[in-house]
């Protein structure tokens, strides 16, 4: 939970407000399928307190409007996929129709804060002190690419490691983790992939980067097979813990 009047004598619209929310994570890093921005509500709406979380239910929605909270910024975006009506006969059309009708804004960053400079991805690296940081996927933007920004991170790590040695780092610093791995945990790796939440669709790029290991939330039978016959590591986090911790950080930095 957020108070952006904190430190001032007026409470900002959600139009103020969406500088800072691209700023910290810009809209152009989102992949081109993700539904991203402000998704719903009106940008006039005056704000005193906003809530951040990793997908809006029905309650978390009920402690928002307890809360008098006008604006979520939800990192799953809701709608995802184009919706042709708002009725409260579906999940989403009930959690739209009670935001929507309680004046709450809604807005995801979704995959540009998984990209961002401070984003999810690079704080997953961060946390297995990997150096020499990359994307996976250099951004087609100018603006983004002069920076080295893009999809995904690829890190090496200063001498190799093992996948013990990875996990062990990953659940210090996030209890939610329950681990999978598609390898002995006494191999040894270098150069590792990271996408969190479902990213296992991008490890073609970690091939590329010749990575030993790929870090990801959650992956399908046969793509675990595929990294195994490749000779890729899968390390799966789980897709909440792979998302769910990077949400505080996101609103010390909204309260900044």
């Amino acid at each position: 939970m957020v108070d952006p009047d904190a430190n001032s004598n007026g409470n900002p619209t959600v139009r103020e407000i969406l500088p800072h929310l691209h700023e910290i994570a810009p809209l152009e890093l989102a992949e081109s399928w993700d539904n991203v921005g402000l998704l719903a509500g009106d940008p006039a709406i005056r704000i005193k307190t906003l809530m951040t979380c990793l997908s809006l239910t029905s309650s978390v929605l009920e402690e928002a409007i307890r809360r008098g909270v006008k604006l979520i910024v939800v990192h799953h975006p809701i709608p995802f996929k184009p919706i042709d009506r708002i009725t409260t006969q579906t999940t989403t059309g009930k959690i739209l129709w009670e935001a929507i009708g309680h004046g709450i804004a809604i807005y995801s960053p979704h995959t540009a804060w998984d990209n961002a400079p401070n984003g999810i991805n690079r704080q997953l690296a961060q946390i297995l002190q990997l150096g020499n940081l990359r994307p996976l996927q250099v951004s087609s933007k100018p603006e983004f690419a002069r920076s080295e920004l893009g999809s995904g991170i690829v890190g090496d790590f200063a001498s190799p490691t093992k996948l013990s040695d990875l996990w062990a780092r990953l659940e210090s610093a996030i209890p939610e983790i329950r681990p999978k791995c598609t390898d002995p945990q006494d191999s040894l790796v270098v150069r590792v992939g990271i996408v969190c939440g479902s990213g296992a669709s991008l490890m073609p790029l970690a091939l590329k980067h010749q990575c030993e290991a790929f870090v990801t939330g959650e992956a399908t039978y046969h793509q675990s097979l595929e990294a195994q016959a490749q000779g890729v590591s899968m390390l799966l986090m789980g897709h909440f813990a792979s998302e769910r911790f990077a949400m505080p950080k996101l609103a010390s930095m909204l309260q900044e």
